[in-house]
């Protein structure tokens, strides 16, 4: 009778902390896509007027090799927890196509690329 008592509370008690885990995880899921979203915006909004101009002038060159010292400056600043650094491509490539649509950014863009036409 108590090797079927201690089995039901062992089990009831491995179905709880299964539950909290659950629960947990979702709570984590959800505060982290939050963070990551913080991240993205920040990557966008607080560049500095000449990081824009630099990333601009690259992205009209085409060069992507030299644009990612920029984001990786822009990045250092915006990073909230250390396993962010792991996902570094996609808070990239998330911020490139935000800034894709930001205006003054598609006018430094226009201007960049106009330039380099006018220069071949």
């Amino acid at each position: 009778m108590k090797k079927i008592r201690w089995a039901g509370i062992a089990l009831a008690t491995a179905l709880g902390l299964t539950g909290l885990s659950c629960y947990y995880d979702q709570d984590f899921a959800t505060a982290q896509a939050a963070t990551d979203r913080e991240t993205v915006d920040c990557l966008t909004h607080q560049l500095m007027r000449d990081e824009k101009s630099h990333i601009a002038r690259l992205t009209a060159l085409h060069d992507n090799d030299d644009m990612c010292p920029v984001y990786t400056e822009a990045l250092s600043r915006c990073i909230v927890r250390a396993d962010q650094w792991d996902r570094h491509a996609q808070f990239v490539a998330n911020a490139r196509q935000m800034l894709s649509h930001d205006p003054e950014f598609r006018q430094m863009l226009g201007a960049d690329a106009f330039e380099l036409a006018q220069s071949r």
